[in-house]
């Protein structure tokens, strides 16, 4: 089928990914892997001339240098420890962030992105005309350039655009990465597989579209029952806009208090007093004075003072998060008792 773009242009070769197609679709969507390879290789290396791919190739680099490689570097170091234990990440308020779990913990076997947005459509064309790379370009511009999504913005954005979903964001990060794409599945009607890497052993990435609140998260949930047959659980938290502050996400805080294994976290996550009365071994990195103002009614006193009991630290290598500018930013990485 065509999808029609907002311009009223038909986008040649596109099908809409649905994740709650039958037993019966899986043979050929399983084929999609092998039908995006050709395109895939516009994000790996440079192209010639000016243009979408040009300028989603120089986003990616510039991501890597100011980002990916800096934290890369910082958790083989302050992370090592801790990647020895866990296989499997989960990334709630994740969105369609691969990119900084992936170089935070590349050990993994699994990563679980949870995000409000819809998995959406791929063209399955030989390769995306101009229109789809701009609509990608777009889209990542803001990601790349300041390390998180803002959801009312990517909201829109793909509501408003020919991309309709997180799937082709992930599929670019998975190929600038360098990683081969093997396999995409459905999920129980509410999210995808996707398998990557080496073909031996491939790292799955599960994405879930998965409102968090307590009400509207079920027990029974395919997310639910998908994180009950995990163990050795890391949990990652970035630019979650303060939402685990709040009471509607009591569900979220005692499934994170009763499963992770290790949690690291910009300050927008769990906040600190409640890790402190959790009794977990909290680790400070970087700085934090205070986030910024869109986020100034969230009480971060007790966080600020503790960094200022630490000292005057070194700087993260990296901004992450709202507080992009690395004499900024901080990370917490806190352990619970039972794995100390």
């Amino acid at each position: 089928m065509s999808i029609r773009s907002p311009r009223g242009r038909a986008l040649r070769g596109c099908r809409v990914y649905q994740p709650d197609c039958s037993q019966a679709d899986l043979e050929a969507r399983n084929g999609l892997a092998e039908a995006l390879s050709p395109l895939l290789q516009g994000f790996v290396r440079a192209p010639s001339g000016s243009g979408p791919a040009e300028a989603i190739y120089g986003l990616f680099a510039r991501f890597k240098r100011r980002f990916a490689e800096p934290a890369g570097h910082w958790a083989q170091n302050n992370l090592a420890a801790h990647r020895t234990m866990v296989e499997t990440i989960f990334y709630p308020f994740g969105g369609p962030d691969l990119l900084f779990p992936l170089h935070l913990f590349p050990q993994a076997r699994e990563y679980i992105l949870v995000g409000a947005e819809p998995c959406g459509p791929w063209p399955l064309a030989e390769r995306p005309d101009d229109f789809a790379l701009a609509g990608i370009v777009d889209i990542l511009r803001h990601y790349l350039d300041c390390s998180y999504f803002v959801t009312k913005d990517l909201r829109s954005q793909l509501t408003g655009s020919s991309i309709g979903g997180v799937l082709p964001l992930l599929i670019a990060q998975i190929a600038h990465a360098g990683l081969p794409l093997h396999r995409i599945d459905p999920v129980d009607g509410t999210g995808i597989h996707i398998l990557f890497g080496d073909r031996a052993a491939p790292i799955r990435l599960t994405y879930f579209q998965q409102d968090l609140r307590d009400e509207h998260w079920a027990r029974e949930s395919p997310l639910s029952r998908h994180l009950g047959a995990t163990r050795r659980l890391a949990t990652f938290v970035k630019s979650a806009s303060y939402l685990l502050h709040e009471p509607p996400f009591e569900r979220l805080r005692g499934l994170l208090r009763e499963r992770t294994d290790v949690l690291v976290q910009d300050p927008s996550g769990i906040p600190y007093r409640l890790l402190r009365d959790w009794g977990w071994h909290i680790e400070l990195h970087g700085r934090f004075v205070a986030d910024i103002p869109v986020f100034a009614k969230y009480d971060q006193s007790e966080l600020a003072a503790a960094y200022g009991d630490r000292g005057d630290g070194p700087a993260l290598p990296f901004g992450i998060g709202y507080l992009n500018d690395a004499a900024r930013a901080g990370l917490i990485v806190a352990v619970p008792q039972r794995r100390l």
